[in-house]
């Protein structure tokens, strides 16, 4: 599995105007443009052998999902995700011939799952405030997403049928998973102290699934999120 030297690094930059996807090395070097489409584009995510990049873009209908082929160089047709209602933060299958993200389509936000091509559109959940979700890309059985069904955000995990939902954090404010290579732990942005008379401020924390124990990566330095991690498990990026 290759380490953080042959591997790349997708991001958002507004340093043209507007928000568009780059891409650079791990160390910061050889950064440019993906995308030129002159409006806000967010969540970039690599398929898994390296060939296309989903992401959310805002257009004239909306938030869509939105594919970009590296190896045509040009956007590609991604149909199910423009139909209705705002469709943010993609997800790919471990296989790469599924693509999971959030969509309100329905009226309120739900997670979703398509083929890669666009086709056998399903819904995933029914409780409503369901985002971000994150395919765990040993197994492809899991999904790990964000959920506001109880209140306030927090991290939960489901099968790819939507049984057998386990809540992982117990309170605060968690966003942002991000599964582990070896599927056996999560990352992501949790205010842990998040309520009245909170000064603010979010940290990168990492989870063991089996057990939920729970390691804390950054320490009050501001607000921490969108952590990723690198293909061979040791670092991760935010």
């Amino acid at each position: 599995i290759n380490g953080i030297a042959e591997t790349k690094i997708y991001f958002v930059s507004n340093r043209t105007g507007s928000k568009e996807i780059w891409v650079m090395d791990y160390d910061g070097a050889n950064q440019h443009a993906v995308t030129h489409l002159d409006t806000v584009s967010m969540s970039p995510r690599i398929s898994p052998d390296g060939s296309r990049v989903a992401f959310s873009s805002l257009g004239n209908d909306g938030w869509a999902i939105r594919m970009f082929s590296l190896d045509l160089g040009r956007a590609v047709g991604f149909p199910a995700g423009t139909a209705g209602g705002s469709n943010l933060s993609p997800a790919w299958s471990a296989d790469g011939t599924k693509l999971a993200f959030s969509s309100a389509r329905s009226g309120h936000p739900e997670i979703w799952a398509a083929d890669a091509g666009g086709g056998n559109l399903h819904q995933m959940t029914s409780f409503g405030a369901d985002v971000s979700p994150v395919w765990n890309p040993r197994t492809g059985a899991q999904l790990a997403f964000v959920s506001g069904r109880t209140g306030e955000p927090q991290i939960y995990v489901m099968d790819q049928d939507g049984a057998n939902v386990q809540r992982m954090t117990d309170s605060g404010y968690a966003i942002s998973p991000s599964w582990s290579s070896n599927g056996g732990m999560l990352a992501f942005s949790w205010n842990r102290k998040y309520g009245p008379g909170d000064p603010g401020g979010q940290d990168i924390y990492v989870m063991d699934i089996a057990s939920k124990k729970w390691l804390q990566a950054t320490h009050e330095a501001g607000n921490n999120d969108f952590p990723s991690w690198s293909p061979d498990g040791r670092h991760i990026v935010f």
